[in-house]
């Protein structure tokens, strides 16, 4: 059996969605607002955890329904000049779901630096 790489928490409301790889070792988990990302040594983020989930999809437009039927779920990273894009994109039985996330990198350099400082 394939094992999961997302798991949602009812009661919490929240949705993590793993990118780690078995080599990987998380090191810090840094929050921005309702985003708590997982951290490597190397800077790859490894998971993403999203807490109020239920909010963070209305707000995107989402139906909730969603929620309770996550068949898959992918996280898509790229780094651009002064920001990172986070591709949310969770797959339910009725289709695909995309959520564009973008983060500054002055934010999170200071973030990382707080890993090795």
């Amino acid at each position: 059996m394939e094992k999961k790489n997302f798991s949602y928490d009812e009661l919490g409301d929240s949705l993590i969605i793993s990118n780690k790889s078995k080599e990987d070792v998380v090191v810090k988990n840094l929050m921005f607002d309702d985003f708590i990302f997982s951290v490597t040594k190397k800077g790859k983020i490894a998971s993403l955890e999203i807490k109020n989930a239920s909010l963070v999809l209305k707000e995107a437009g989402l139906n909730l329904d969603i929620l309770e039927d996550i068949k898959d779920a992918r996280l898509r990273i790229v780094p651009k000049m002064d920001s990172i894009f986070i591709g949310v994109s969770i797959e339910t039985s009725k289709g695909v779901n995309n959520i564009p996330v973008y983060f500054s990198k002055p934010a999170l350099i200071q973030s990382y630096q707080d890993i090795y400082f």
